[in-house]
């Protein structure tokens, strides 16, 4: 149900003071700035106690030039590591220039470039800008210690991986023992000593890249052109990116090869946690680089891939990339191999332990039946075999996957399927009031087998109507179609962030503009319906009925196409427009401004927290255990927030939860 509110005294007065105790020794919400300027693409990281952020030199001096940060050069051109503990707030100055991040309790590590600090942390005789090493710095000893040499592929977006309280990562120097690849890990007992990961017994050494980590599986990729090996035993050693799995939440883990090559280092993968050490993986098989094999012949699989009204469109090439699944424990253990389910996907895949699923391109076959094949929908296979992969024309929605967020339009909620569709591209008026014009927020649960379609009308059956959207007009009836202008790529504590669209139950004549909390403190800020509201839906279970994707949230204008709502510790985080909102929420005489709001996700109580700022990305940075952190633009606040003398910088801010 959706909940409104308008701002009460001491909501107001929170926000002013920017404090909310929640205990005398550690109040929450109580937001502290820290010391130096940041770049917006440089990154933040928060993990327990710790904050650490890079601060730019160059941004410190307001009377220009800069300022020099890390005592190994003279020049202020670096980001340099500064760490704050979050409970008491104090801030240390690392003093060593790095582009990357980790954290392990109160240990800190760090990527860094060697001519970036004029330091020859990996002793070899001088600086270079092709050096990169792994540092370790912890409060207790506040001693930089070089801990290895770092092997950066340039296709990889991280150095390391935090995975079961480990950082993996693949080192420079070759492996010395047999089986031994150049993975290696720290971990709290031996913070500055690495220690070797092998691959599975009798497969040789090897030089993986870490490039993702889901629940504690770590993801690798081996470069058959580099290694000069055939990994996937396709006759060449031609591939680039074959696909390697660790389980990172045990030390004595093997790297496992899948002898599958990806289209890219960078996935897409997913992977969904079963039980300990166990995963159902997700990922995309290239069949050109998988030795020009056609993996979505129809011959090969035991059910049709294609509806009936596409049969004699055979699909004879090998140029596509195809969804495969695999159960971890089962694979690690040689009693199963990775299953193909002949679905050609692109660019996201999904995995929950009951099935996977991907983004489809409909190529040579109209698979919704519009008159077209240019539409991209999702389709899945349960994980089970024989794969039956969904091929009802019913089923196949054209999804909006340019949809801001991260989704591209498709999430996983609860066991089922979250997909907006883009009315125009399905080339039906779904809801059945402005021709084609929406793009509509419809759920399917893929577990119905046969039975599955998708439902568009979130409206629980009489006499539970009055749960649903719980968008409700002044008839007390709900209005039972949602629009999304922002989708987040996941659920967290089985709630998923949406920007629900105003103009949908617009269309109803007896709902006015519902930023104005019509429900919860009436508060007149503007009537138009071109504005989007944080939701955070979930899916109960309303009197014995069955499940129903429900839509809680506040009447607030948020940043439509980025929101970057964030849940943690029973909140939810989101961005406000005030322009949007027509409301002066930072008080600084302008309506110009995007605002920190938090809610609780059971309860109505909407707080305005402190200015934000328009950068892409979550609003705040947060792992959910003791603090968060966010970016805050002084030119938008009109405030000197770390007193340099200017109000040109972003700052980091943070606040405990």
């Amino acid at each position: 149900m959706l909940l409104r509110r308008t701002l009460l005294p001491f909501t107001i007065a929170c926000f002013l003071l920017s404090a909310c105790s929640g205990s005398d020794e550690e109040p929450l919400f109580v937001i502290q700035t820290t010391q130096e300027a940041v770049a917006s693409t440089a990154p933040i990281l928060v993990r327990g106690d710790w904050l650490v952020y890079l601060a730019s030199e160059s941004m410190t001096n307001s009377g220009g030039g800069g300022t020099p940060l890390n005592p190994g050069d003279a020049d202020t051109l670096d980001d340099v590591a500064h760490a704050v503990q979050l409970v008491n707030g104090s801030e240390t100055n690392i003093g060593v220039a790095a582009f990357a991040i980790e954290i392990l309790g109160s240990d800190i590590y760090l990527a860094v470039r060697e001519s970036d600090d004029n330091v020859d942390w990996d002793g070899n005789g001088m600086p270079l800008a092709t050096d990169f090493s792994l540092v370790h710095w912890s409060l207790g000893d506040d001693t930089l210690t070089f801990v290895d040499s770092l092997d950066i592929s340039s296709t990889q977006d991280l150095p390391f991986v935090n995975a079961g309280a480990r950082i993996y990562y693949s080192r420079t120097d070759a492996p010395g023992a047999a089986d031994e690849s150049t993975v290696r890990f720290v971990d709290t007992a031996n913070p500055t000593m690495s220690m070797p990961v092998d691959n599975e017994m009798g497969f040789g050494q090897s030089d993986p890249d870490v490039v993702f980590e889901k629940d504690g599986l770590v993801f690798l990729i081996l470069n058959e052109v580099e290694d000069g090996t055939d990994y996937n035993a396709d006759m060449d050693t031609s591939d680039t990116s074959v696909l390697a799995l660790l389980d990172g939440t045990v030390d004595t883990s093997t790297i496992e090869n899948t002898q599958l090559a990806v289209p890219a280092p960078s996935g897409p993968f997913d992977a969904a946690f079963v039980t300990t050490s166990d995963w159902i993986v997700a990922f995309l098989v290239d069949e050109a680089a998988q030795g020009m094999t056609n993996l979505n012949n129809e011959a090969d699989f035991t059910s049709p891939l294609l509806p009936q009204s596409c049969s004699g469109v055979a699909d004879m090439d090998a140029v596509d990339d195809i969804l495969f699944f695999l159960e971890f424990a089962d694979f690690s253990a040689g009693m199963s191999s990775p299953v193909s389910t002949g679905l050609p996907g692109n660019d996201r895949v999904l995995a929950d332990p009951g099935f996977v699923a991907t983004l489809s391109d409909e190529g040579d076959c109209d698979l919704n039946e519009d008159g077209d094949t240019t539409d991209t929908m999702v389709r899945w296979a349960m994980t089970t075999t024989p794969v039956v992969p969904s091929r009802d024309p019913e089923n196949m929605r054209a999804i909006a996957t340019t949809l801001p967020g991260g989704a591209m339009g498709v999430a996983i909620l609860g066991g089922q399927i979250v997909g907006v569709v883009d009315e125009a591209a399905d080339s039906e008026d779904i809801d059945m009031r402005d021709g084609m014009m929406d793009d509509l927020v419809g759920i399917i649960d893929p577990g119905d087998g046969t039975s599955a379609s998708w439902t568009f009308q979130h409206q629980a059956p009489s006499p539970f109507n009055t749960i649903g959207t719980a968008i409700f007009d002044n008839q007390g009836m709900s209005e039972p179609y949602a629009g999304a202008s922002w989708m987040a790529p996941e659920s967290v504590s089985g709630r998923l962030g949406i920007a629900f669209q105003e103009s949908i139950p617009a269309a109803n004549p007896n709902i006015i503009s519902l930023n104005t909390n019509f429900n919860c403190n009436f508060a007149q800020k503007d009537l138009d319906d071109l504005d989007s509201l944080p939701i955070w839906a979930d899916l109960p279970v309303i009197g014995g009925v069955g499940a129903v994707l429900d839509f809680d949230g506040v009447g607030y204008a948020i940043d439509a196409s980025d929101m970057g709502m964030v849940i943690a510790r029973n909140f939810a985080f989101f961005r406000v427009d005030e322009a949007a909102d027509n409301r002066d929420y930072n008080n600084d005489g302008v309506l110009n401004d995007f605002v920190l709001f938090r809610n609780p996700l059971t309860a109505c109580g909407p707080v305005p927290m402190a200015t934000s700022s328009n950068i892409d990305g979550p609003v705040i940075i947060t792992d959910g255990v003791r603090g968060a952190a966010f970016l805050s633009s002084e030119a938008q606040a009109g405030l000197d927030f770390n007193g340099d003398g200017d109000t040109n910088d972003l700052v980091v801010r943070h606040f405990l939860l």
